[in-house]
């Protein structure tokens, strides 16, 4: 075995020389939120986007979700083995996602529509699609409201990133299931059994096309990347992070992301480690920046106002750059109230859900989503 490997600290090392924190993990989801944000200002202005998929951006692209839901998958596995119940687990996944998720649709529906839409106001009220909308809130994904952008070059679209609520939902409904089966306490079946469902995806893809997709990873893919995320806590105490394991990682997942994507299920394991290493790298942010945590609200408040401000101002059609510097801060004072105001109180439940539930005994302390050192509670969209 090489030197290195045996002197370098493993995960389970850094968690718990950083109190159970991943040093770098606050600050590679708000560089997560502000890079997809980024991304979709080209498309959502009208830019041309037809060499987006391609050569090494094309890749970068392409891991910005499933990174997200890895990460998700390393620190929630925490949060499911201090809980170590169904019913507390679900509870604070609840107040993590739902507070935020009902201002942000309700705005939209009751503030945003009337503004844009082409209806009467008393047809809008009436459409089907206005009550609908709110079927957002609990996974019914809609994302059109009656006549509202419809001349945007992307129309008739009010907040594209919601789509991955409903893998994300299916990601928590099986992380409780593994809890009441045992089975996140059982790292060798857990693992055992990702690595067949690894094997069965891959064949399954070849021979039907399962979670085969152009543009963007299918949903099954990044729902595959939250549970090898939960995977590698379970090892986190055999998971040594070196840079040169990153590197090699790293290597491995571009060149399996460059090949068909029938191979897309053999990247997760490669591209979830590179996730990791950065999160456990000393990134500390800023204090001011630890205590607003406003990554969330980026994710969620983005892509509604893009569509604004592209419907309102003809300036910024055709040019991403121009959209991302005018939408920066207003997406940003969004998140920033949606934190201040909505996220944080509620997330002074947590203390009445969890009592004094002790961690699981050699397991570091896994800090509550969104509470500035934990997972995000929706893994925000790309295309």
């Amino acid at each position: 075995m090489p030197s290195f490997y045996r002197s370098a600290r493993s995960a389970g090392d850094i968690l718990r020389a950083n109190n159970g924190e991943g040093p770098g993990f606050n600050a590679l989801r708000l560089a997560l939120s502000v890079l997809i944000l980024a991304v979709h200002s080209a498309w959502v202005a009208g830019a041309d986007t037809s060499q987006d998929w391609e050569g090494l951006q094309g890749l970068f692209r392409l891991s910005l979700v499933p990174a997200f839901f890895a990460l998700s998958g390393f620190l929630i596995t925490g949060s499911a083995l201090r809980t170590g119940a169904v019913k507390p687990f679900i509870t604070l996944r609840l107040i993590r996602i739902f507070p935020a998720l009902f201002v942000e649709v309700t705005l939209s529906a009751l503030v945003l529509g009337p503004i844009f839409t082409t209806f009467l106001l008393a047809d809008y009220f009436r459409d089907i699609r206005f009550l609908e909308y709110f079927g957002n809130i609990v996974g019914r994904i809609r994302f059109e409201l009656p006549g509202v952008f419809e001349t945007n070059p992307l129309p008739n679209t009010v907040n594209q990133n919601l789509w991955t609520l409903k893998p994300e939902f299916y990601c928590y409904i099986l992380m409780a299931l593994m809890i009441y089966f045992g089975i996140v306490r059982s790292r060798r079946t857990f693992t055992s059994f990702v690595v067949v469902l690894s094997a069965a995806a891959t064949v399954a893809a070849y021979a039907y096309g399962f979670g085969v997709s152009e543009a963007n990873y299918h949903w099954t893919v990044v729902v595959f990347y939250f549970f090898v995320g939960c995977v590698y806590f379970q090892w986190r105490d055999h998971l040594t992070i070196h840079w040169l394991l990153f590197l090699a990682a790293l290597a491995t997942s571009i060149v399996l992301m460059s090949a068909p994507r029938e191979l897309a299920f053999l990247v997760t394991p490669f591209l979830t480690y590179c996730v990791i290493y950065i999160g456990l790298l000393p990134l500390r942010l800023p204090e001011l920046l630890r205590k607003l945590d406003v990554s969330y609200g980026i994710y969620l408040y983005g892509f509604p106002i893009q569509q604004a401000l592209v419907a309102k101002f003809d300036f910024v059609h055709g040019d991403g750059v121009i959209l991302f510097l005018v939408s920066a801060p207003i997406v940003t004072a969004f998140a920033l109230f949606s934190w201040l105001y909505v996220e944080k109180p509620f997330l002074k439940v947590k203390r009445y859900v969890l009592g004094d539930r002790p961690p699981e005994t050699g397991s570091p302390a896994a800090p509550e989503v969104g509470s500035g050192k934990g997972a995000q509670g929706i893994a925000p969209a790309t295309r």
